[in-house]
């Protein structure tokens, strides 16, 4: 699954726009007065202002031999996020690796290799080392029900594991969506809840199409191009 746009909300873009172009470099597309757009690998990354409270779970994959350089890189700049006092994690079951960090409003940031991507790079920093969005967070009420419309409606497996009553890891390697159960903490956390705010998804796919997936404020749209 490649996402190919991911559109989020803030309640601060100036301060998002800035994080983004400026603490991680990415390159800005577009820009309005209540919203920007950055390239991010593949991805381009939209925020768009809104007045609600709004928190997300984002991971962006990066090569799979720039881990250690890229994971300096970044924590020059903002400070990791810690699990047992570690500051990565090594997932078997997806044969992946991931540091965590915080955006400038506390989203959840998630930079992962992948070592059954073929990708690698020489010498990159950060922003230039970035591959494409893979993962976003979906929190909902009924973690299997959703799982299973998703798999009806976009033919969208589990990944690196089974499906439990409080998440589910689904996708393939390229792209995944972490849906999650309201309240549960968001990884590396223990205290940052999933909470539902407004998501709006394009991924490639054979046949085009868009789905808002109520009663949740998500849209995820289909292009075959």
């Amino acid at each position: 699954m490649h996402i190919q746009e991911l559109s989020l909300r803030t309640r601060h873009v100036a301060d998002q726009k800035a994080f983004y172009c400026t603490t991680l470099g990415l390159s800005l597309l577009a820009e309005t007065v209540d919203s920007f757009t950055v390239q991010a690998g593949t991805t381009r990354l939209r925020f768009q202002e809104t007045t609600q409270d709004a928190l997300y779970h984002v991971a962006c994959t990066i090569p799979r031999n720039t881990f250690y350089e890229v994971k300096s890189w970044v924590q020059k700049r903002v400070p990791l996020l810690h699990k047992n006092s570690e500051d990565e994690i090594f997932f078997a079951n997806l044969n992946a690796r991931s540091f965590y960090f915080c955006d400038a409003v506390g989203n959840i940031l998630e930079y992962i290799v992948h070592y059954g991507l073929n990708q690698e790079t020489e010498g990159a920093d950060g922003a230039v080392c970035m591959l494409h969005v893979s993962e976003i967070g979906l929190p909902v009420e009924d973690v299997p029900a959703f799982a299973d419309l998703l798999h009806k409606q976009f033919a969208i497996e589990p990944y690196g594991g089974s499906i439990s009553e409080d998440f589910a890891f689904l996708g393939d390697i390229f792209g995944q969506l972490v849906v999650v159960k309201f309240g549960r903490p968001w990884l590396p956390t223990e205290t940052v809840q999933a909470a539902v705010a407004p998501v709006h998804l394009t991924i490639s796919g054979q046949r085009e199409q868009q789905v808002q997936l109520l009663p949740y404020p998500y849209t995820i749209t289909v292009s075959a191009s």
